[in-house]
């Protein structure tokens, strides 16, 4: 069977490969800087799966060593991939894909958040958590955002709680007591800093600002696709974390 030579250029990794007649499968000479980790990724595999294609009974690798890899075929099911757009951050791509910072540094072997327009990244495998949110079902974060979204038009009231008029935090204390019969009405700094910090935000999770004073001082339900729910100045309506007002004044997200 003919095999032919090709040289694979990656961003910090340069390897020669052999591709034999499935386009999937290749053997691979490892080079300066390889590790089985970034092996799987770039060849969408596991690492499991190479150590196990090559009798492997560690993750250790040399220069010169040649290793069969063959795309799996379950990797290829389970996994989703990203291209990096200008203007993108991990952050932005991981709250439009419900994951984490931190997953997606994993699964794709990055040692800093620097990413750049043309990359392609692992965005979600299956099995894997989404941000890590505590919030206690989908299903209850499912029905405080369709409360949230049924109060869409109610006014804006300082200190308000009630569908009459809500101001953010009471807002919030709304839709969670409706859930958590126990939950107790704060201002935005109190559930600022007693809520559990979550790297990016699920539906359900809580969003926060500061604006017009230093600190957590406005706060709305998150819903997905960057977008969240809050009683502004002029009422509850639904705002997106891509505009400029509010990626500035972004300081984190919390959940239950």
């Amino acid at each position: 069977m003919k095999k032919k030579v090709l040289s694979v250029t990656a961003t910090a990794v340069l390897s020669s490969v052999l591709f034999a007649n499935s386009a999937s499968a290749a053997v691979v000479t490892v080079v300066k800087g390889d590790t089985l980790s970034q092996l799987a990724v770039k060849y969408n595999t596991t690492v499991s799966a190479i150590k196990k294609e090559n009798n492997l009974t560690s993750d250790m690798i040399y220069i010169g060593q040649t290793l069969n890899i063959g795309e799996s075929s379950s990797a290829s099911a389970s996994t989703q991939k990203y291209t990096v757009k200008s203007g993108d951050s991990l952050w932005k791509i991981a709250t439009k894909y419900n994951t984490t910072v931190s997953n997606l540094k994993s699964w794709n072997n990055l040692k800093s958040d620097t990413i750049y327009p043309g990359q392609v990244l692992i965005v979600s495998k299956s099995g894997s958590t989404g941000s890590g949110s505590s919030t206690s079902t989908s299903t209850e974060a499912q029905r405080m955002v369709a409360t949230a979204k049924s109060l869409i038009g109610s006014p804006y009231v300082w200190g308000g709680t009630t569908p009459s008029g809500f101001d953010c935090s009471g807002f919030i204390y709304y839709i969670v007591k409706k859930e958590r019969s126990d939950f107790t009405r704060t201002n935005v700094a109190g559930y600022y800093s007693s809520m559990k910090k979550v790297s990016s935000p699920a539906v359900g999770d809580f969003v926060f600002f500061e604006t017009y004073t230093s600190g957590a001082s406005h706060m709305g339900i998150y819903i997905g696709n960057n977008k969240f729910i809050h009683a502004g100045s002029s009422g509850v309506k639904e705002a997106s974390l891509d505009t400029s007002y509010w990626s500035s004044r972004y300081l984190g997200a919390r959940s239950l």
